[in-house]
């Protein structure tokens, strides 16, 4: 039976949504109950493909490539790719390919994405910092792209997997405002209508990805436990980012929780460098003191009874499913002498205060801050809402030395991806090793798999000696789905929406 409280919180975050009754299902129609939508709405040049973004923008848009569960590049917008020299690529288009409005896909679209990126408004965008190794971009025919990078790029062809490609017409005569209101692409679906809390789609028969069911919905749904409700009664097909509590549930329901290896990473972020005026970061400074944070938190325990067991325990800046993870990294132990003995060596035997902006997994920050408090260092935490977070972390304005950090590979699903923020690359930066940039520039040039493997173990093991962030978790990806749903997949964040069938 459905409380009161419940039925309450289900109106509040999905309105359309009746607790406990099951409506009727739409034959034509899958069903996406979402977590968040993307802070830059339907601009996909606003940011890159992590959550929760990806899961919308990979059905209403195509990128260049896309890589799969080995980690190779596959087809995307471009078919073939050629390494002309160190640093030019050259990238063939699609066939015959259109966009959702009938523009083609062709050559000039990627340079009008690269032109974009050189405007003062496409400059401040997250798309154009993340390809701004891109120095030139050509059509040397209508179907054949070249791009040159300022440096040799080895896995350019998996790092265009973040390229974006929007209509060059539609995009610059609606203006970014109105694009990200309803936007145009060349993926499976389009928008019909976008609001606060839900978006409407139906299939693009321009699509080289061909969708088998012919409408696709999203509704925003902040709480995991209304997501869950909703599942469980019927009114929606999907639920992102499910959890452990879900899966019995979701089971005796007739759904299923779906598990594989996120490109995602768990961590509590310290703020070592531009710090907010009068926010104090001086024991942070210390190797020792940073060490000793490590080792006193029971991540074991953390993971046994807060996230079911499913959890890798993180040692390094990178996941299990990445190239360049070092498999011969132990995570920090759980030992608390050790601990307070670095903390008195640093000066710091009665410890100190942090404060940490917490966006998501509260249950497990508030026993990170427990087992802090057991070495002298009080937490205090402020919860922060999604927009705010990626708003402080680009621009390094925390308002004090901590922050609750998810950290991806995606969609390159190499190491190197985490030098664009856990480094000094990332402009400003909080963390900025200057002794490790060599090893960072020498694994992005290197087209030797080998060699290069190697120097990213070795900036491995010696990010996890300096310490820069408190190593909490190597995330699993869950989400769960109805008993409608048939043929449902997760690659990287991309979920095969076109592919999917209902049964009713």
């Amino acid at each position: 039976m459905v409380s009161p409280l419940m039925r309450a919180l289900l109106a509040a975050t999905a309105g359309c949504f009746i607790a406990g009754v099951a409506l009727a299902q739409p034959a034509d129609t899958i069903r996406v109950g979402h977590w968040d939508f993307p802070a830059g709405r339907g601009n996909p040049h606003s940011g890159v493909p992590g959550v929760p973004q990806i899961y919308i923008w990979s059905t209403i848009f195509d990128t260049l490539t896309y890589v799969n569960e080995k980690g190779s590049p596959t087809a995307g917008l471009a078919t073939a790719w050629q390494n002309v020299n160190p640093t030019t690529w050259r990238f063939t288009m699609r066939a015959d390919a259109k966009f959702a409005n009938n523009e083609p896909i062709d050559a000039n679209a990627v340079v009008a994405v690269f032109d974009f990126y050189k405007t003062e408004r496409g400059k401040t965008l997250t798309g154009a910092q993340t390809f701004n190794y891109v120095t030139q971009a050509r059509a040397v025919d209508a179907k054949t792209v070249e791009l040159v990078t300022a440096a040799p790029r080895p896995i350019f062809p998996n790092q265009v997997a973040a390229l974006y490609v929007t209509p060059p017409k539609a995009f610059a005569d609606m203006g970014i405002e109105q694009f990200s209101a309803k936007p145009v692409g060349s993926g499976p679906y389009q928008p019909l209508d976008w609001t606060g809390d839900r978006i409407r789609l139906e299939s693009n028969s321009n699509s080289w990805r061909v969708a088998k069911t012919p409408k696709l919905e999203f509704t925003r749904v902040p709480e995991a436990v209304a997501r869950r409700q909703a599942l469980i009664s019927n009114q929606i097909d999907i639920m992102i980012q499910s959890t452990v509590d879900d899966m019995a549930p979701v089971k005796a329901a007739g759904g299923t929780v779906d598990v594989v290896p996120s490109p995602l990473l768990l961590q509590l972020g310290l703020v070592l460098e531009n710090a907010k005026e009068g926010v104090d970061i001086t024991p942070l400074k210390d190797v020792r003191v940073r060490r000793a944070l490590n080792l006193a938190v029971d991540k074991e325990s953390i993971n046994k009874n807060l996230l079911g067991g499913i959890m890798g325990i993180n040692s390094q800046f990178s996941v299990p499913i990445a190239f360049g993870y070092n498999r011969d990294l132990k995570p920090f132990p759980y030992d608390l002498d050790q601990a307070k003995k670095l903390m008195a060596e640093a000066g710091y035997a009665r410890g100190f205060k942090i404060s940490a902006a917490i966006r998501e997994s509260n249950d497990v920050f508030q026993q990170v801050a427990q087992d802090l408090s057991k070495i002298g260092v009080t937490m205090e935490m402020t919860p922060i809402v999604q927009a705010d977070w990626i708003s402080k972390f680009l621009n390094v304005k925390w308002d004090g030395n901590a922050f609750s950090l998810t950290l991806g590979v995606a969609p390159e699903i190499d190491t190197i991806r985490m030098m664009l923020f856990q480094s000094c690359r990332k402009n400003p930066a909080y963390y900025c090793n200057r002794d490790l940039m060599p090893l960072v520039e020498a694994a992005d040039s290197e087209f030797d798999p080998a060699k290069r493997e190697k120097i990213l173990h070795e900036l491995m093991a010696k990010m996890q000696a300096d310490a820069p962030a408190i190593f909490l978790f190597e995330q699993q990806d869950l989400n769960a789905y109805g008993k409608r749903i048939r043929g449902f997949k997760n690659v990287n964040r991309v979920f095969n929406y076109h592919e999917m069938t209902l049964v009713n």
